[in-house]
Formats: structure tokens, C-alpha cells, sequence
């Protein structure tokens, strides 16, 4: 019973370790009783394994499985649970490092727990090399990150200009290797906001918003969109950001507006657009696509809403309408759940719905970018 004790035990830290006094302890002991009926299950399991000499795991191998199986019968893809309560900020560390940056890519710890490449950037030497958005690192040379963890294995990415490192790699449910090289030069630097002329239209690719994405948005006002005949967008491939300064970028565009976040618990809390003098006013196209997510999505319609000449073209979005939090736990790890949902202006929640475009056209993500970028083709025939 030890083993099963210290399971329901975790079980009780999510909802009875707020009690206090002695009224407290009654409910804290009445809960263990209860989950100790609750969950029965799992202690007639340990006593048949146990019988049959069955060589279990150790203690917190269990517990940290059994948490994880529990928290995935919510039916709800962004609550997990984390036991590195310093993952993302040692992740954030390597991306934000020389190597990462000037090699052209991002990583990221997903939901599964494995190290999924976030961003590749077109013609940088990861792109040449055989990386792409999506791509799950397996191994790092001979280090192999499920056996590992990703923060013991992460580092192996960096490294001085010239390192070698060989890849394993799963894309579409397929394995290969990849022999990568080590690039250190600022040229292939990424930056979540990029631009260029195309004909007298202004084209700007915005992969994240983060806090300085307004700040590159707004700079590249001289050079590219004064003059310009329109502006088109692309959020293709967006996976979102902070909602804050997607609406502080979308306040560049957009007069009056507001993005809603409403609480599970009761609390709503608004942010605001407003109109300026110095809003930038002209007719929009946006690109997005079913990888244009999150804050993205907000940035989406609060243009649509809120903006004079606004055109959506590509597919539709992939309609993630919810915001989560994180909580730390007795033993340091980290719950992760969704604590509430958000609307822009009048529209309803859009969560598992998306944003429709207003010109669809199909295309594999694929060819972003490239001569059949066939949705970028369709942006520029819009404005004449």
C-alpha cells in the first residue's frame, strides 16, 4: 500500500492541500479516505504485480505516470504535467544564444515531452541542412533525449561555429539522420518579424509575437509600407506568442478594439487597441493557415473586426480560443491547465472552430515561400 498511498497522495495536492486548521485536517483525511476508495484500481494492480514478482518502477517514476494518465482523461491537449520547473526558461536560455539564433531555428518542449523544433528559418543553414517546423529531436549525437531528458540533452545543440552533430530525426511518423553543421553567423540570425517589397505591396512574415515584435513591425515603416499600394500579413505557420503584444501590434492597424479573457473562475480582464493618429491605414491582406494559432489568431480578428480593408486569405485557422496557467506543486513540478477562454469584440469564442478565411486556398505548407506559393499569389492578385 505504500506505493499507492504516495499516488493518491499526489492526487489529494491538487485539491485538498489548501486546507487549514483543524476543520482542515478533517476534510484533508475524508478526501484520502474517499480517493483511497476512488481509486482502488490502481492498488489491486500493485498487489497482483507484487504477487507475481512483477519488478516495479521506482516510486516517482509511478507517480509522475499515473499523474500524467489523470490529468489526460480532462480531454484537454494543454493540460499536463512538468517536472523541470525550469525547462522553458532553460530552453528560452538556448534560443536566445548565439548558435540557435544565427543557425536559423528554434526549439521548444511540446505537450509529449519531447523537443520539437518550433521555427526554421527560409534559407538559413538549418532549412538547408533538412530541418523543418514540426520535426521531434529523437537523439543528439549519442545522447538520446527520451532516455536523457531534454534539459540534460538540449545544450548538445549549441556550440562554436563548425561543430558537427548528427540528428535523429521523426517527421510524419517517419525516422531519419541528419549530419548538421554548426553555423555562427549573425546573417542567418532569425527575427520573428521580417519584410520586403514585393512590387508596391508591402510583405511582412511575422513568425511569433513576443516583446519586441510591435518595436520590428513599426520599424520597418519607412522602408516598406510608407507608399506602399497595401500590405499583406503572413501568419502562416504562427503558433502565437503572448496575447498582449499581439494586441499591441495589432494596435499599429486598428483604431478602437478590445481581446477578452474570460476566467474560469469568474475574473475577465480586458485589453486594449485604440485609435491614434498614427495608425497605419491601408488595405490588409492576411495570410493564415490551419498553423496560425493562438495570439495569432487574436491579432487575426481583431484586424478583421476592427479594420477598414481587411481580406483573410488561406485556410482556415486552427482555433485555439483558450489560455492556460501554470501552478507549482509540493514536490516543485509544474501543473499546466487551461484556465479560461478569450473573444475579440462581438465574436464568440472561435476554441476548435478557427478564423475562416475569406479567400480560401488550399496549399501544402510546403511550399510557403517558395515559386507555388499559390496563397501569397492569390494576396498580391487582390490588390490589383
Amino acid at each position: 500500500m505504500e506505493l499507492t498511498n504516495k499516488v493518491i497522495n499526489s492526487f489529494l495536492a491538487l485539491s485538498a492541500s489548501a486546507a487549514l486548521g483543524a476543520g482542515g485536517m478533517y476534510l484533508y483525511n475524508k478526501n484520502k479516505i474517499e480517493a483511497a476508495d476512488k481509486y482502488s484500481l490502481i492498488s489491486e494492480c500493485e498487489t497482483i504485480l507484487k504477487e507475481n514478482e512483477v519488478k516495479l518502477p521506482e516510486n516517482a517514476d509511478i507517480e509522475t505516470a499515473v499523474l500524467r494518465g489523470y490529468l489526460s482523461a480532462y480531454d484537454d491537449d494543454y493540460t499536463f504535467y512538468r517536472e523541470d520547473t525550469n525547462l522553458e526558461e532553460y530552453i528560452a536560455a538556448i534560443n536566445g544564444g548565439p548558435c540557435m539564433q544565427t543557425c536559423g531555428y528554434l526549439v521548444k518542449a511540446n505537450n509529449e515531452g519531447q523537443l520539437e523544433i518550433l521555427n526554421v528559418k527560409a534559407g538559413s543553414p538549418a532549412e538547408k541542412q533538412g530541418l523543418r517546423t514540426g520535426d521531434i529531436i529523437l537523439r543528439i549525437n549519442d545522447d538520446v533525449i527520451a532516455e536523457k531528458g531534454i534539459k540534460a540533452t538540449v545544450l548538445g545543440l549549441s556550440g562554436k561555429d563548425g561543430t558537427e552533430m548528427d540528428l535523429e530525426i521523426e517527421r510524419d511518423g517517419k525516422r531519419s539522420m541528419i549530419h548538421f553543421v554548426r553555423s555562427t553567423k549573425q546573417e542567418n540570425a532569425i527575427n520573428e518579424v521580417e519584410a520586403e517589397k514585393i512590387g508596391d505591396v508591402a510583405y511582412i512574415s511575422i513568425s511569433g509575437f513576443s516583446i519586441s515584435t510591435a518595436m520590428f513591425f513599426n520599424g520597418y515603416y519607412d522602408e516598406y509600407i510608407s507608399g506602399s499600394k497595401g500590405l499583406i500579413i503572413d501568419l502562416r505557420d504562427n503558433p502565437g506568442g503572448i496575447l498582449e503584444y499581439a494586441v499591441e501590434t495589432a494596435d499599429l492597424l486598428i483604431g478602437d478594439g478590445v481581446a477578452t479573457s474570460y476566467y474560469y473562475t469568474g475574473k475577465v480582464e480586458e485589453c486594449f487597441t485604440t485609435s491614434s493618429p498614427d495608425d497605419i491605414k491601408m488595405k490588409i491582406v492576411l495570410l493564415c493557415n490551419e498553423q496560425t494559432a493562438s495570439a495569432a489568431e487574436v491579432f487575426t480578428a481583431l484586424l478583421k473586426q476592427y479594420g477598414e480593408d481587411v481580406t483573410i486569405v488561406g485556410t482556415n485557422t486552427f482555433g485555439k480560443g483558450i489560455f492556460q496557467e501554470e501552478k507549482q506543486l509540493s514536490n516543485g513540478g509544474i501543473l499546466r491547465y487551461t484556465a479560461g477562454y478569450y473573444t475579440i469584440g462581438e465574436w464568440e469564442c472561435y476554441d476548435g472552430v478557427g478564423i475562416a478565411p475569406d479567400v480560401s486556398v488550399d496549399m501544402d505548407r510546403e511550399y510557403i515561400g517558395t515559386e507555388n506559393d499559390v496563397q501569397l499569389e492569390k494576396a498580391l492578385e487582390l490588390f490589383g
